[in-house]
């Protein structure tokens, strides 16, 4: 299992800098401009959180058919239980989509399209892991199933 290591204040920095809402001077993200968005990011990121859960490192199945749930998120100073990938490369496009929607809805189309490139691209991109497949009919060792014509 990975063990993350993003917060959610390293994830609002990637979305501003998505945004061009970076501090010309100092290059914060926490400034007067960005407050409004900071009240935001928490209440969007725990609502993203368990669509991109399957998807983590870090997802654990459930005993007796509950379904699982990522961590609730409650601080900008505490790990986001998905893997470093998803918080810094997948999450950033969909908190930037969700704050920018009533701004500026060209801008919020583009980032919502790229956040969901890259979260349907999660499934395809999961590491795999092959094993042999044990023969229990006979059919692989059949002379009479080899390319046989009806």
């Amino acid at each position: 299992m990975a063990n993350p290591t993003t917060t959610p204040q390293r994830i609002f920095d990637i979305a501003m800098g998505l945004m061009a809402e970076v501090n010309d001077s100092t290059g914060s993200t926490d400034f007067s401009d960005t407050k409004e968005y900071k009240v935001r990011t928490l209440l969007i990121l725990n609502a993203l959180r368990g669509e991109l859960y399957p998807y983590s490192d870090t997802y654990q199945a459930e005993e007796g058919g509950t379904r699982p749930i990522c961590r609730f998120i409650s601080g900008f100073d505490e790990v986001v239980w998905l893997d470093d990938y998803i918080c810094q490369s997948v999450l950033p496009y969909g908190l930037a989509a969700q704050l920018l929607l009533d701004e500026n809805t060209t801008a919020a189309s583009f980032l919502q399209q790229r956040y969901e490139e890259l979260r349907d691209g999660l499934a395809s991109g999961m590491p795999r892991v092959s094993e042999s497949i044990e023969d229990c009919y006979g059919v692989v060792s059949n002379p009479y199933n080899h390319f046989s014509r009806w």
